[in-house]
């Protein structure tokens, strides 16, 4: 510990005090956050009492959660914890850390103590924040799920967990309304992931979700969600948890209905195509245009559609012209269109043969149906099928 050390800290101090009294991000930790990183738990031995309040009120704020800190320094990191609940929900360019991760760790906030209490203890603290460390490793929900190992040490948490949720009413941000909701934040999808892994807490969680006793932001997607977590904790359930495997299967009911409801699914049921009901199929066409050179799959002129039966992602369009643009559409916008292409629009999947004959008539490019790549993995009478509704 030197001065130098104390003075990196000082100027991190400095430098937010102003940003934050502006309610603008601070300069120097973007450069700096290497360097200021690792001298977060050596902040005692740098700073006084009241500068290390600051310290650790900006560093929570802009690097996302609370250090691990030392039994004497606890009073102190819970101080500057209370300094921030006010500012917890603002929202803006100004960096500050989420209330869900904050509350769990430190067991309270501005509307209460969680029933499990306040992390009063350093050991306990450093427990906490192994498990907001392991939910924050990784970068999708797969791969959340696919590591369901690297979780289960932490369902001992999952009691602490449940209290968070229903603290909060399983509204983990207040920043933003409806529409910028963050219906896929990693840490929150962790955090239940772990409640789902113990037995105790599994049913309660998915009923407080299913049931309507919250007002879920997004309701339909956070269920969509949901619904594929409990599918990966489902195999270890044990014989007598018939409510939580009630609740699963009405998860399951909730989403084959909104699959059910999708145009993909209308339109393979129209073709007659060899689908299970829960199939999790996909439907890749390339139509060239006509006298293109190379295969579909490569080719420089030509039409993409993918289809498949999430009532989330259903289909999507694409075209390239060489040397002229491209055009991107899916069920629910037109991303791109350099080329004027009229839109094939939501509801008029069906409508893909015909759409292709009006750029043919109005836009004067031809695009061969009788070449086109048709991939439905093996199942080939499907392949057969699709190639009869586009040529047709």
């Amino acid at each position: 510990m030197t001065d130098t050390d104390a003075k990196l800290l000082r100027t991190f101090i400095t430098d937010e005090n102003e940003a934050f009294a502006d309610r603008r991000q601070g300069k120097f930790w973007p450069a700096n956050h290497h360097r200021i990183g690792p001298s977060a738990t050596k902040a005692s031995g740098l700073l006084d009492p009241n500068e290390q309040i600051d310290f650790y009120f900006h560093f929570m704020r802009v690097a996302g959660g609370a250090p691990s800190v030392g039994e004497k320094d606890m009073p102190l990191l819970v101080e500057a914890y209370r300094r921030m609940l006010p500012f917890l929900d603002l929202g803006g360019v100004i960096a500050m850390s989420r209330r869900h991760q904050l509350l769990f760790v430190f067991g309270f906030d501005d509307a209460g103590v969680l029933p499990s209490g306040e992390t009063i203890s350093a050991k306990a603290l450093k427990a906490r924040l192994r498990l907001i460390a392991q939910v924050g490793n990784y970068t999708t929900m797969p791969a959340q799920r696919d590591k369901k190992a690297k979780f289960v040490p932490f369902a001992d948490e999952a009691v602490r967990i449940l209290e968070t949720f229903r603290h909060l009413g399983y509204r983990h941000d207040r920043r933003y309304g409806e529409d910028l909701y963050d219906v896929t934040n990693l840490r929150f999808w962790g955090m239940a992931f772990i409640c789902l892994l113990n037995k105790a807490t599994r049913a309660d969680l998915v009923a407080d979700m299913v049931e309507g006793k919250y007002d879920l932001m997004r309701r339909v997607e956070q269920l969509a969600i949901l619904h594929r977590y409990v599918e990966a904790v489902l195999p270890d359930a044990e014989a007598d948890e018939e409510h939580f495997r009630s609740l699963a299967q009405q998860l399951n009911d909730i989403e084959l209905a909104r699959r059910n409801a999708t145009e993909s699914v209308a339109l393979a049921q129209r073709l007659e195509l060899p689908f299970s009901d829960d199939e999790d199929w996909e439907i890749h066409i390339a139509v060239p245009l006509r006298g293109a050179e190379g295969h579909p799959l490569i080719a420089k002129n030509v039409v993409r559609l993918h289809i498949r039966p999430n009532p989330d992602w259903q289909w999507e369009l694409n075209a390239r012209i060489a040397e002229r643009g491209e055009f991107s559409e899916s069920e629910k916008k037109n991303y791109r269109n350099d080329l004027g292409f009229p839109l094939l629009g939501r509801g008029n999947l069906h409508a893909f043969p015909t759409w292709l004959r009006q750029l043919r008539e109005q836009n004067g490019l031809d695009f061969d149906t009788g070449a086109a790549d048709i991939r439905v993995g093996r199942k080939r009478a499907a392949a057969k099928r699709i190639t009869q509704w586009l040529v047709n």
